[in-house]
């Protein structure tokens, strides 16, 4: 049985830790260490702790561990979309972390399927855990992203206007 204080993780602060994580070396490495200690709790922390390796691997200067933080985060967010596939946050973390992989690399492999499941689950409000906040970033991002057609962004765009 897990502590209470684990399984009531504050997923708010944990995607708040993660968007800090991204411009911030300190913060990333705080945040690899929890969710180290967290990814077993859910598919989401497991995604997390995925998303908090690649991070490792953006702060780090040796190549040889940005590339083993990015290999072993790629991993673990392929892990735990095979645990939860109709995850929206789960696949809006591994698209957006396949988004910025340098193509040369050939780990960006999962984007037509995470795309398509992302338009899928929208359209059908399969949000799950995701709040109106987050859904909305989420819906820029995409357009930012330039991946999506004209076509799936109104359909993304139209969620976040009904809700």
């Amino acid at each position: 049985m897990l502590p209470f204080s684990t399984m009531a993780l504050d997923i708010k602060k944990i995607r708040l830790e993660f968007y800090e994580a991204v411009d911030n070396k300190g913060v990333a490495e705080n945040f690899y260490a929890r969710m180290k200690k967290d990814q077993g709790i859910s598919p989401v922390c497991l995604a997390y702790y995925g998303s908090a390796q690649t991070l490792m691997a953006k702060h780090a200067w040796n190549p040889y561990h940005k590339l083993a933080y990015l290999k072993s985060g790629m991993i673990d967010l392929g892990r735990a979309v095979a645990l939860s596939p109709d995850n929206l946050e789960i696949r809006f973390l591994r698209f957006s972390i396949e988004h910025y992989i340098p193509a040369f690399l050939g780990m960006s492999k999962n984007l037509p399927e995470d795309k398509a499941k992302i338009v899928e689950l929208i359209g059908k409000q399969g949000y799950g855990s995701v709040d109106q906040r987050l859904l909305k970033d989420m819906v820029d991002f995409f357009g930012y992203s330039k991946r999506f057609t004209p076509q799936e962004l109104g359909i993304l765009r139209g969620a976040v206007q009904h809700e």
